[in-house]
C-alpha cells in the first residue's frame, strides 16, 4: 500500500469515474483473509498457534480461527493481537482486514485497550484494567 486512506478518500471525492478509481488502485485495496494476515503475522513475530492461544486465554478457539473455521469477533481479535505482541499500528490493520471497527481512543473501552497494547501487556492484565473501570472484559 502505498496511498493513505486520506489519499484514496480524495481520489474518491475529486474522480467522475468509479471504474477508473478501481482499476488504478487495486493494489491499495485489503484483499487478503483474516486468517492468511494472521498466518503472515505469526511468521513475522516468529510464533506458534500454541503460544497465541495460550497468551490468548481463548484456547482451543483459537486454532480454530487460524484454520479459518471460526470467524471471529473483535474482542477475540484484540485478544490475539494482544498474544502476539502487535503494535498499535499492526493492530489497527489486523482490525481493517478483518472489516472490524478499529480501536478509538475517544471510546473508553478502546482506550483501555490501546493502553495495554502500546505497554505489551497480556490479555490478563487489559481486563484486570477494563475489570477495575467497570468496562467488559475481552
Amino acid at each position: 500500500m502505498k496511498k493513505n486512506t486520506e489519499e484514496l478518500v480524495n481520489e474518491i471525492i475529486e474522480g467522475k469515474n468509479m471504474a477508473e478509481y478501481l482499476a488504478s488502485n487495486a493494489e491499495e485495496f485489503l484483499d487478503i483473509s483474516l486468517c492468511a494476515h494472521m498466518k503472515e503475522l505469526l511468521k513475522r513475530k516468529g510464533m506458534r498457534v500454541s503460544q497465541v492461544a495460550d497468551r490468548s486465554n481463548k484456547g482451543e478457539y483459537i486454532y480454530q480461527v487460524f484454520r479459518g473455521i471460526k470467524n471471529p469477533g473483535r474482542d477475540v481479535v484484540l485478544c490475539i493481537a494482544l498474544a502476539m505482541k502487535l503494535d498499535l499500528e499492526e493492530t489497527q490493520h489486523l482490525l481493517r482486514i478483518g472489516r472490524m471497527v478499529c480501536l478509538d481512543a475517544r471510546n473508553r473501552r478502546d482506550s483501555m485497550v490501546i493502553f495495554g497494547i502500546v505497554r505489551g501487556i497480556s490479555v490478563a492484565e487489559v481486563n484486570d484494567i477494563l475489570y477495575e473501570f467497570g468496562e467488559d472484559c475481552l
